[in-house]
């Protein structure tokens, strides 16, 4: 103790010092855009870099049950895939319209999950891809098991996403072969289960039932499961307030997909021009 205090005597002006330079370089970053915009992308790097190599070393460990995964995915996709070649050979011999031109364009970016929470009421995502790979902010994520969130920022090699399990957060959903859609919250408590609200409480809703994406933003195609129905109730609103139980366990990501759709720009431009506010063109 006597040590420390000696210490502290001999060397008390420069730590006075650097204690004042730590208060003005917060200061800098704090009340300057352009300085807090450098700290933010330098900070997402290191950490994304640190956390990228743990998850390196814990995905190292889960090889066998992520090579079972891939064999899983790849099943479906095969299945897939031989789906559609049907299908456009049936389009083909009717002479009719190939149906799959009209769907929303996609590309798939391959990423790694390198830092997730799920203990929070604002849990966020970081991923080991970004704008050098084509992402932008307003991406999609998912895994073969379901959606995980929205890129709301992209660096050069990680971005951040803003998880499902996030207060902040809505996803139009609809219930599987339902027309009736609406929207897919989390309401802070268990990272198990979401919930699916604005559906007309005349709507038939069954224990099972699956919820998937209904495609009508730009940020997911249809058809991507969510999860399922596991109970169903009319809240104090008088509002139907639908349990559903994600397929994707949140506690346990390796890997995803990065979801970018190229007709973004033109849909959010269109959606914005075509604001009922806007009246500069209306006669």
């Amino acid at each position: 103790m006597q040590y420390i205090l000696s210490l502290i005597r001999r060397n008390g002006m420069l730590l006075i010092f650097i204690f004042l330079e730590l208060i003005a370089l917060f200061l800098v970053f704090k009340k300057n855009i352009y300085h807090e915009t450098i700290l933010a992308s330098v900070s997402t790097e290191f950490t994304g870099y640190v956390d990228d190599k743990i998850a390196k070393a814990t995905n190292f460990l889960n090889l066998p049950k992520v090579n079972k995964e891939l064999l899983d995915e790849n099943a479906v996709l095969r299945k897939n895939l031989l789906k559609y070649k049907d299908l456009n050979k049936e389009n083909s011999n009717n002479s009719g319209l190939d149906s799959l031109k009209y769907n929303q364009k996609f590309t798939f970016i391959p990423t790694e999950i390198v830092n997730n929470s799920i203990s929070k009421t604002q849990n966020l995502i970081t991923v080991n891809r970004g704008t050098n790979d084509g992402v932008e902010k307003g991406d999609g994520i998912v895994t073969n098991n379901g959606v995980l969130g929205i890129i709301i920022y992209a660096d050069k090699n990680y971005s951040r996403a803003i998880s499902l399990l996030n207060k902040d957060i809505s996803v139009n959903a609809r219930i599987k072969g339902n027309q009736y859609f609406g929207t897919i919250k989390w309401d802070g408590k268990d990272p198990r289960y979401v919930q699916l609200l604005e559906i007309p409480k005349f709507i038939k809703v069954n224990k099972g039932d699956i919820i998937e994406t209904d495609g009508k933003s730009p940020v997911f195609p249809e058809g991507i499961i969510i999860g399922k129905v596991v109970s169903k109730e009319i809240d104090e609103t008088g509002e139907l307030r639908i349990q559903v139980k994600l397929k994707q366990d949140f506690g346990n990501l390796s890997y995803g997909y990065i979801i970018t759709n190229l007709d973004k720009a033109e849909i959010n431009k269109v959606e914005k021009n075509g604001d009922i506010t806007n009246t500069d063109n209306v006669q």
